[in-house]
C-alpha cells in the first residue's frame, strides 16, 4: 500500500510500498480541513491506476495519470519530486548499459551473431538485443548463461579502484 501525508500545506510525503520516499508539492496551498481527503483520493487512483496496470498499457508512468487525474477531478495541481532511490536506479541503468556494452563487444569479438549466441544461451534473440542495449534487467542465471556461451566470467569489482583493464 502506498502512503501519502500531508507535511504542510504544500508538501505532501509519499511512501511507496518499498519504502522509497518521495515529497510532491502542490502548486497552491491545501487547508488542513481538505488535506486528508486529498491523501485518500490520492491513494485511491494510486491503486486503481497500479491494478489497472496503466503504465504498461499507456506507455506512462502511474505518477502521471495520478497527477492528471487530481487535476481533473479535484483541481489539484501537483508536481514530484525526486524519490530516495533515485540514484540507486540510475546506478542500475547504468550497470546495465556497462554490461549490455560488454557482451555485445566480446560477442563481436569472437564474431558470433547475436541470433547464434541467443540460441546457444536459449534466450530470445530480442531480448539479448534488449540486454546489449542495456534496456533489459537481465537476472544472473541468464547473465551466467551469456558468460559461458562466450567464455567469460562474471566478477563484482569494487568501483573506488581504478579499471586498468581499458
Amino acid at each position: 500500500m502506498i502512503y501519502y501525508k500531508f507535511i504542510d500545506n504544500f508538501t505532501i510525503e509519499v511512501i511507496a510500498p518499498d519504502g522509497e520516499k518521495f515529497i510532491w508539492k502542490t502548486f497552491f496551498p491545501t487547508p488542513l480541513s481538505y488535506q486528508h481527503l486529498i491523501a485518500q483520493k490520492l491513494t485511491h487512483y494510486h491503486q486503481k491506476y497500479f491494478d489497472d496496470n496503466i503504465k504498461e498499457t499507456t506507455g506512462m508512468g502511474l505518477s502521471y495519470w495520478v497527477n492528471i487525474r487530481m487535476n481533473f477531478d479535484e483541481g489539484i495541481g501537483i508536481t514530484g519530486g525526486k524519490g530516495s532511490k533515485d540514484d540507486e536506479r540510475k546506478f542500475a541503468r547504468e550497470e546495465r548499459i556497462r554490461i549490455g556494452k560488454q557482451i555485445r563487444e566480446l560477442r563481436k569479438s569472437k564474431n558470433i551473431e547475436a541470433k547464434e549466441l541467443a540460441e546457444l544461451s536459449n534466450i530470445d534473440p530480442a531480448n539479448l538485443s534488449r540486454i546489449e542495449q542495456g534496456r533489459y534487467s537481465v537476472g544472473l542465471d541468464i547473465l551466467s548463461k551469456l558468460a559461458f556461451r562466450l567464455g567469460a566470467r562474471i566478477d563484482i569489482t569494487d568501483s573506488s579502484q581504478p579499471n586498468y583493464s581499458k
